[in-house]
């Protein structure tokens, strides 16, 4: 009997972790899954030691106000998987944590597989060499996140993207299927709010959000609008963001049905992440923003300085970089203005044409996301890994 741990930080990580999981349990019912995650991983039957993903973090000064309780959960883990290693251990995403982790658990001997690594975006591959260990293994699921490991001489492995999986189910519903499924009104145009799955992204970029919603909202007072969070999100972390910028608008909050709250929007914002991917899976017109805190802006100014150059790594969104074009209008940084946003995503809602040409080119994002099957595959492999 094997035992896998698991060590996932990030709602879509969790997701994924959760897909891999179930198949691997058909394939090695006999096998221990255990780690730290969310509640995706719970419901698939991981024994988890920690639930991570709202306490993730982008940037280093949000990871820095994060920082106690990830240090102290990083210092425990790893104390933890030195006395009672794993059999094989499956890092998913959550690049600052999981990379201090892997060549201390491959030197010792236990099989790392890297599920969707990070993507190393403005990193040399000469600085990435130190992960070509036999013991690991990376599975991405972007180009450019394999194109880099190879130049590093790492070992890696393609099995698709887990999205097609997870998404095909959704695809078959209909939009008004998905709002009478989350008791929406039907007779509405709806707006989706996606702030991000992070406590620091979603204080940061919910009053944004919400400030959108307010100018459209003074456009059409017949618009609904709904907030999606994930499963692992409590309602006392948001009402004080929206006591004061949410007040009186016409607003929902769904947690824990993200995908079924995607299908049915007319459109969305979205805070720059996998929600872009998914929403472009579903062919929801959408713009993507991010807003992040004035150190952790600084701490771009500090990168380029490192020879990181952050900002010529554009485009952001994930469909945009999938197909190397701005499909999907975006914000970041500087150039999150509200009106402007406002005035873009009233367009998506009102022009015919305009929307559908953009959905014709979100067809193109999941036609490349490759076939069915990715999680059986990737279960498969670990599964069969001596």
């Amino acid at each position: 009997m094997a035992r896998v741990f698991f060590s996932v930080g990030d709602a879509s990580g969790d997701l994924y972790a959760a897909a891999v999981a179930r198949c691997l349990v058909k394939l090695r019912p006999d096998w221990r899954l255990e780690g730290i995650g969310g509640a995706h991983m719970h419901q698939a039957g991981i024994r988890l030691f920690a639930l991570t993903p709202a306490f993730s973090a982008f940037g280093a000064w949000s990871a820095f106000r994060m920082g106690f309780s990830l240090w102290t959960l990083f210092q425990r883990l790893s104390r933890q998987l030195r006395t009672d290693p794993p059999d094989l251990f499956v890092p998913v995403d959550f690049g600052a944590f999981n990379r201090r982790l892997l060549l201390p658990m491959a030197q010792s001997g236990v099989r790392v597989f890297y599920f969707v690594p990070p993507s190393f975006w403005g990193v040399p591959p000469e600085r990435l060499r130190r992960y070509a260990h036999p013991n690991i293994v990376f599975a991405p699921i972007y180009p450019w996140q394999r194109e880099k490991l190879l130049q590093a001489g790492a070992r890696v492995h393609e099995f698709g993207h887990p999205l097609v999986d997870i998404l095909h189910p959704v695809r078959q519903l209909s939009p008004l299927q998905a709002r009478q499924q989350l008791r929406l009104p039907l007779d509405r145009r709806l707006v989706g709010l996606f702030p991000g799955s992070r406590l620091t992204t979603v204080r940061e970029n919910l009053p944004i959000l919400l400030q959108v919603a307010r100018r459209l909202h003074e456009r059409d007072k017949a618009l609904h609008f709904a907030i999606g969070l994930p499963p692992d999100w409590r309602l006392k972390w948001l009402a004080p963001l929206l006591t004061c910028d949410g007040a009186d608008l016409p607003l929902s909050v769904h947690i824990g049905n993200s995908h079924l709250l995607l299908r049915a929007c007319d459109g969305a914002l979205l805070v720059a992440g996998t929600i872009t991917l998914e929403a472009a899976c579903l062919e929801v017109p959408a713009i993507a923003l991010f807003w992040t805190g004035f150190l952790n802006r600084l701490q771009v100014h500090w990168l380029w300085w490192q020879g990181v150059k952050v900002t010529h790594l554009g485009p952001f969104a994930l469909p945009n970089r999938l197909l190397g074009d701005i499909v999907m209008p975006e914000f970041i940084g500087w150039s999150v203005d509200v009106p402007r946003i406002a005035e873009v995503v009233w367009e998506l809602l009102t022009d015919a044409a305009k929307t559908e040409t953009m959905r014709q080119r979100l067809r193109q994002v999941w036609e490349r996301l490759g076939e069915l099957g990715a999680c059986e595959r990737v279960a498969k492999f670990l599964a069969d890994w001596q």
